[in-house]
């Protein structure tokens, strides 16, 4: 039986929901197979000896590996595997930032065959940039959240693995010291698992990548209240595509700037015309009201199993679960307003293309 709609808008909004559950179910994160390391959330325990202040001191831009070992532990045994190990990032590389840079961890392609590393060549460690710090803890556990976040609302995502380790510093006499840090699933092996290839082209506006996901990404990063990021330039952001002829997917990662998190160190981009980085501000293509809400029924959707991911994440303080959820329920009351949907998504889409 064919049905014929008399109203525009309702096929309009009709399609546009069918396209974004198509895109869903076509992402769903049980799909594409992952390396053994993000085959699970598990909490990892983990061991990194070698003369870390060596490594940690080495902050220039002609940066050096250096020898170290990652043990893990694998039910009732201990692995070791013999790495190089280099700092890496920008802002948290710099000492007056952080006293702990994160890292980049290279492996022995014959050595972790079998392991929990296995397929994995070179892999990013976010660590806790100020390792006696309880506040840099959270910031840490709150980024990692925010990964996983957006993993429950598309697969083409860097999926997050989190550790807890022990650093055994032989450059000073083996002291110890434990905290919190996040491996994040490499490029290649990202690509490998949704059969995407790395585009490095910049200056491609948002709307020359694939629609229905650029849309949801500049709505997950205003749910964060994230503005760090831009297409254009690829800052913060990376693209993969199926091949040269086709849209690439944008994939976000870097999240320590969002207003969720509110770390100590993050400020307002001044163009933006916001006080504090926990003010919202929509960075995003302009879109319909109908396309708006289709999107917007896709997170109230997701908003449970959002929310189940903060309330059973226990390493996670109390205050800073309690105030996550108070800002991401900020985000629910506005979309469910049609005048503050228009205040916050559609006019500043306009005024942003006036300039």
């Amino acid at each position: 039986m064919m049905i014929i709609f008399k109203s525009k808008k309702i096929a309009l909004v009709i399609f546009i929901v069918a396209m974004l559950l198509a895109s869903a179910k076509a992402q769903d994160y049980s799909q594409g197979k992952a390396v053994p390391l993000f085959a699970s959330h598990q909490l990892m325990q983990v061991i990194i000896r070698g003369d870390l202040k060596t490594i940690t001191d080495d902050i220039g831009e002609e940066r050096q590996e250096h020898p170290a070992t990652l043990l893990y532990v694998a039910g009732s045994d201990t692995v070791a595997l013999d790495v190089q190990i280099s700092t890496r990032g920008n802002f948290r590389r710099k000492t007056e930032n952080c006293a702990f840079p994160p890292l980049r961890i290279n492996f022995k392609k014959k050595q972790v065959k079998g392991t929990l590393f296995d397929e994995i060549n070179k892999i990013k460690l976010v660590t806790q940039c100020r390792p006696n710090s309880v506040a840099y803890e959270q910031y840490v556990l709150e980024e990692y959240l925010i990964y996983r976040v957006y993993n429950i609302l598309t697969d083409t995502s860097f999926r997050v693995r989190l550790a807890q380790i022990t650093y055994i510093d032989e450059g000073r006499k083996d002291k110890t010291w434990q905290s919190y840090a996040f491996f994040i699933e490499p490029d290649g092996d990202f690509g490998n698992r949704l059969q995407l290839t790395e585009s490095k082209k910049k200056y491609l506006m948002q709307d020359s990548t694939q629609l229905h996901h650029i849309s949801r990404l500049a709505i997950f990063e205003y749910f964060i209240g994230n503005t760090d990021w831009a297409v254009t330039t690829l800052h913060n952001i990376k693209l993969f595509a199926v091949d040269s002829l086709q849209r690439p997917y944008a994939v976000p990662y870097d999240f320590d700037w969002a207003g969720v998190i509110s770390t100590d160190y993050a400020e307002p981009q001044p163009r933006f015309d916001i006080e504090k980085v926990s003010d919202r501000f929509f960075r995003g293509q302009c879109r319909t009201m109908e396309e708006y809400k289709a999107n917007f029924d896709f997170f109230k959707y997701k908003k449970a199993e959002i929310y189940a991911l903060y309330e059973g994440f226990e390493p996670l303080r109390s205050r800073q679960r309690k105030d996550a959820l108070s800002y991401y329920d900020k985000f629910y009351e506005t979309i469910d307003n049609d005048a503050m949907i228009k205040i916050e998504f559609i006019d500043n889409c306009l005024e942003k293309q006036k300039h």
